[in-house]
């Protein structure tokens, strides 16, 4: 292969002609590259000389001073600089800074522009820190010592010679032969002269007026091109044609407008009609260059033809306007007005900085640095080889803004070319992979945890004042995560979302608001614990009463009551009244704030809410939430109180999204920590049962189970195995046992007989579940949400002290009680949805809530999770865990009976205010980030970007549904709703439409007591609960015993057996299974609120 065509320059700076011995060139090559950076980088006022000048010239005692001013110095640097750049350029930024501020004593406009154009944008409060430490460095100094230091390195830079400068160039002109035409691309019949003169008499002598000097067209040519031609070829037999200088710069004016492309297409559209649509198309899709090159044009011609013509058409002495009310000018004054201030400031702009790749304008020489284009290529190369291979454009074209406080590792490998379009292609490093008949293995190491950063300072308690010293009694220091909150938390009124992994600390961020409110509230010394009122809303009821006893344990120094409000335990209003915090569950508090009379009082004492794992907005929960935070986001509004919402959530993929229906500055109160801030680290791993028959497939899992916790109960380690239904707690417990005894491994699993087992052993004794009972001796247990609270705490408590090895359990422990183990086992990912009345697979949220419960923060130094699921589930699961799909908003299923509450409320009235609602709902912020889900197109949204159309016509059929169902009026002509009893009644006691709906359909005055009970049965509200195996003898008894009426459906189907659950209620008549006994005391609760 013949060699490229190089010249020599060329070559030496490449590997083209490379040979085995030229190692000693290239080293040597590298010397010298290297020296002359080196020298490069000490020519000018660099950070190294000033703080070596400073250690010269003064005195240690007063050094310790001047190196906490180069510290502050540096820190603004670094935030004007910004925080990815490395030192280098900090260092390289402080010394523009000391430069800059070094005679001045404040920021004015001229340091601001300067500091403006070198970095872009940057905080004011950072310029001022720089500026105020220089100063104080400077006072030290005479004014001519401080001007000497800078001259003598401002002579050393200018001392430099650059390439090329002392080449001597001549510019005599020599006329080349023009006689000779030359082809272009061989077509004779355009040609070119190499007659320089001819070449400048025909490009600018044609286009000079006797009125107006020619404009130059050197960085403006493809603007003044275009127009020319399009004038040439529409406008030759018009006796009036415009000049090509008028409309240059009105269609400059229009591209450089921040109208967008549609606004602006439409105006250049009846500017230049059908003849310029070709014009129209280029000067859209050049527009950015089109306005850059102007602004950064080096001649200033048309400036002064402006200039010019401003004199001419004003006059010499023409009447000033100062004073005046009115200035009256003409059409053809206003436009050159404009574009005289235009230019002016353009070429102030540019009198201030030089040009760009090293040109210098005024009297400064051009500069050519063929290593500095060399680096700069090969900076190039190096940002090409990580950039995505095939992403769009548009993400490549927009710098993503980046968060203070979000520490998003994936959003960061997004960046690299292993994403493409936004999807990984590869797993992580370190992973290992075993594959056999049985199983295929992927194992993912745990994550180092993220390094201490430089600015990172440990909150300790005893710095704190008194009141959150007493608050934190027993406590040395506040963790990582906490540290880093502290400064929002304690000491502002932002509105915050916390993104951080299960066990982080979250519930400590929430005691940091909650004592920043008290502080509010304290007055010489006295807190007005009648002024307010906090409210902590928890997920569940067994999380609620954790919350509960762990506030009130914290907030009992300083007096303040923490009562519980949730279906188990009500509050009188007494009771409420002195109450200062409550603790309760997303669907109790929105009936609380649902009621229009006596409650409303309470609503509006609050001054701070706490909203527990928001990411259930996901789930079918999440609705709720969103009506919560959308009736106090209006209630701040209307009323103009001032409520503090704090969100705290797992790690979220669409953090942004939540922090906007939070209504929370991101820049101030969004905090997103990854997995890296893990309390413990997380090593996960995922096994996939290959086999296709279903039996054999169960089997598999049970022995990779077993396999999988007699690994680590060897090890030493506690293991909590999580299954999906209740009855499967006892049967995989039961199953592993016997795994065990025929292998001969039961002793592994059995408790240790110390002096506590004794005691243990009595306690379990006592108990009335017969599963618990049985299962202890073997180092085994089950815990769900079945067995009475006794036992499950009973059982809670000897997994704590370790008297049980394997813990075997349904999800709602994951969500409920921080009971954490070293590994934590799923087995299986297919869950029972009871609405859908098939299998579903295991939600991601569930999958992380569980993860979340390996490694014990006092004793691990990683924690294990491990998921057994199916072969063909487990790339899905793995796509999940390492990038996650953002969480969508499930509002659209129960809006009407959040539109009937706000209309039973009274806070909305017709449609419009409806239209507005919905706006403060995550349902709003998620249709706009993601239209197609909710079955809005994309030029849907293009023409209505707000969906105001949209939310329009959700809130019109709404509308109707409800008035169908009498729970509303709604006069669709006037757009007007009203309330009815009915709807009333359904808002108060938390009925839904649906529900409402049926009782409409069935109920009639004809039914009997009988058909009360069935149709009452078939309520929505009843929908989780469903028939199980092992039930189904009791309630044949139950059916025969204490069942007046008759059951229809029977004990097969759900409504057959809430039906025979509701009568035995009524009878008074005893359960013996705890499912069915928790499922009854679920039964008659709601039907209070139906009945």
């Amino acid at each position: 292969m013949a060699l490229p065509r190089l010249t020599g320059a060329l070559r030496s700076f490449s590997n083209v002609t490379k040979q085995d011995n030229y190692n000693e060139e290239v080293a040597d090559l590298k010397l010298k590259r290297s020296r002359l950076q080196e020298q490069v980088l000490d020519l000018g006022l660099t950070w190294k000389k000033i703080v070596k000048f400073l250690n010269e010239k003064l005195e240690k005692s007063k050094m310790q001073n001047i190196n906490e001013d180069l510290k502050d110095i540096l820190q603004a640097a670094k935030q004007i600089v910004g925080p990815d750049n490395g030192r280098e350029a900090i260092e390289s930024g402080a010394a523009f800074l000391f430069m800059t501020f070094h005679l001045k004593d404040s920021v004015g406009h001229m340091e601001t522009k300067a500091i403006k154009h070198m970095f872009g944008p940057f905080p004011s409060s950072s310029a001022t820190a720089a500026c105020d430490a220089i100063n104080r460095i400077v006072s030290h100094f005479s004014q001519d010592e401080i001007t000497a230091f800078v001259q003598l390195s401002e002579k050393e830079c200018s001392d430099r010679v650059f390439f090329g400068k002392n080449l001597v160039f001549s510019f005599d002109m020599h006329d080349l032969d023009h006689f000779d035409e030359l082809p272009v691309n061989g077509e004779a019949q355009k040609t070119i002269s190499l007659d320089y003169k001819k070449f400048v008499n025909e490009h600018f002598q044609e286009h000079s007026t006797p009125e107006l000097k020619p404009v130059e067209k050197s960085n403006g040519s493809f603007l003044w091109c275009e127009v020319e031609k399009y004038l040439n070829a529409t406008l030759k037999e018009m006796t009036e044609a415009p000049r090509i200088e008028d409309l240059c710069c009105t269609l400059y004016d229009m591209l450089a407008s921040v109208k967008s492309g549609d606004e602006l297409q439409d105006e250049l559209f009846e500017l230049l009609g059908p003849e310029g649509l070709d014009l129209i198309e280029k000067l859209l899709q050049n527009r950015i260059t089109i306005v850059d090159r102007f602004l950064n044009s080096s001649n200033d011609h048309k400036f002064q033809v402006l200039q010019d013509n401003c004199k001419k058409i004003l006059g010499e002495n023409a009447k000033p306007n100062y004073g005046c009310q009115v200035t009256i000018q003409s059409e053809q004054e206003k436009q050159l007005m404009k574009q005289y201030r235009r230019e002016e400031k353009r070429i102030a702009r540019r009198e201030k900085k030089g040009g760009e790749d090293g040109e210098v304008f005024g009297e400064g020489l051009s500069s050519f640095d063929p290593k500095e284009l060399r680096t700069l290529r090969e900076q190039a190369l190096l940002n090409a080889r990580s950039a995505p291979l095939l992403s769009r454009q548009r993400d490549m074209d927009v710098e993503k803004i980046r968060y203070p406080h979000v520490y998003d590792s994936q959003a960061e490998a997004r960046k690299t070319s292993a994403f493409i379009a936004g999807a990984k292609m590869i797993l992580p490093e370190g992973i290992q992979r075993e594959n056999n008949k049985l199983y295929e293995e992927i194992r993912i190491p745990y994550s180092e945890p993220m390094p201490v950063g430089f600015e990172e300072k440990p909150v300790y308690i005893q710095d704190l004042d008194e009141i959150g010293q007493l608050a934190f009694k027993g406590m040395k220091r506040l963790n990582r995560i906490q540290s880093i909150v502290f400064e929002t938390a304690y000491n502002t009124n932002e509105n915050m979302l916390i993104c951080a992994p299960t066990g982080a600390g979250k519930t400590n961020i929430a005691m940091l608001t909650v004592l920043h409110e008290i502080r509010q509230h304290l007055q010489q010394g006295v807190i007005k614990k009648n002024e307010f009122k906090i409210v902590y809303v928890a997920p569940m009821k067994a999380l609620a009463a954790e919350m509960t006893n762990y506030f009130s344990k914290r907030l009992e120094p300083l007096g303040i009551v923490v009562k519980e409000l949730t279906g188990d335990m009500q509050l009188s209003k007494n009771e409420i009244l002195r109450t200062q915090m409550l603790v309760t569950t997303p669907e109790k508090w929105d009936v609380v704030t649902r009621k229009s009379v006596g409650d409303v009082a309470l609503s509006q004492i609050v001054k701070l809410l706490i909203l527990d794992e928001v990411h259930l907005l996901h789930e079918d929960r999440g609705p709720v939430l969103e009506s919560i935070v959308a009736r106090t986001l209006r209630q701040v509004e209307s009323t103009q109180s001032m409520i503090r919402i704090l969100g705290l959530s797992a790690t979220l993929p669409n953090y942004l999204d939540v922090a906007t229906f939070l209504h929370v500055n991101p820049c101030i109160g969004l905090f997103y920590f990854d997995g890296r801030f893990r309390p413990v680290p997380l090593g996960q791993t995922f096994l996939g049962i290959k086999s296709a028959n279903k039996m054999q497939q169960l089997n598999n899992m049970d022995e990779v189970c077993y396999e999988s916790v007699l690994k680590q109960v060897k090890a030493g380690h506690q293991v909590m195995v999580f299954v999906h239904a209740r009855n499967a707690t006892v049967k995989t417990a039961m199953s592993l046992i016997e795994r065990a005894k025929n292998c001969g491994q039961i002793f592994c699993f059995l408790p240790i007989q110390g002096p506590e087992y004794g005691h243990a052993e009595k306690q379990v004794q006592k108990s009335r579940n017969k599963q618990v009972r049985e299962l202890f001796p073997d180092g085994f247990s089950i815990h769900h949400a079945g067995m009475l609270r006794q036992d499950r705490n009973l059982v809670e408590n000897l997994f704590s002290n370790g008297h049980i090895k394997v813990l075997v359990c349904t999800a709602t422990l994951a969500w409920g009680v921080n009971l954490p183990a070293h590994a934590v086992v799923i087995k299986g990912t297919q869950i029972y949805a009871a609405k859908r009345g098939s299998f579903v697979d295991l939600g991601i949220l569930d999958v992380m809530q569980i993860f979340g419960r390996a490694g014990r923060p006092q004793f691990d130094k990683f924690g294990e999770g491990i998921i057994i699921t199916t072969h063909e589930k487990l790339s899905h699961y793995l796509t999940l865990l390492t990038q996650q799909n953002p969480i969508e908003s499930q509002f659209l299923e129960s809006l009407a009976d959040n539109l009937n509450a706000e209309i039973a409320l009274g806070t909305v009235t017709n449609v419009e205010e409806a239209v507005k609602w919905i706006s403060y709902t995550y349902l709003y912020v998620r249709m706009r980030a993601n239209p197609l889900v909710y079955g809005i197109s994309h030029k849907a949204y293009q023409i209505d970007p707000t969906l105001r159309k949209h939310r329009e016509q959700l809130v019109i059929e709404v509308g109707r549904k409800l008035d169908k169902a009498q729970m509303i009026r709604f006069e669709e002509r006037t757009g007007y709703f009203s309330s009815t009893d009915l709807g009333r009644t359904a808002s108060h006691y938390y009925i839904k439409y649906n529900t409402i709906e049926t009782f409409n359909q069935l109920f009639d005055a004809h039914k009997t007591e009988g058909d009360i009970f069935a149709i009452v049965s078939k309520a929505e509200e009843f929908d989780q609960i469903k028939v199980r195996e092992e039930e189904i003898e009791e309630l044949d008894a139950l059916l025969n015993n204490f069942c007046e009426l008759s059951a229809p459906g029977g004990v097969e189907n759900s409504y057959g057996k809430i039906n025979i659950l509701l009568q035995t209620y009524i009878s008074r008549g005893e359960m013996d299974s705890f499912s069915l006994i928790s499922d009854s005391a679920y039964v008659a609760q709601v039907t209070f609120c139906i009945m």
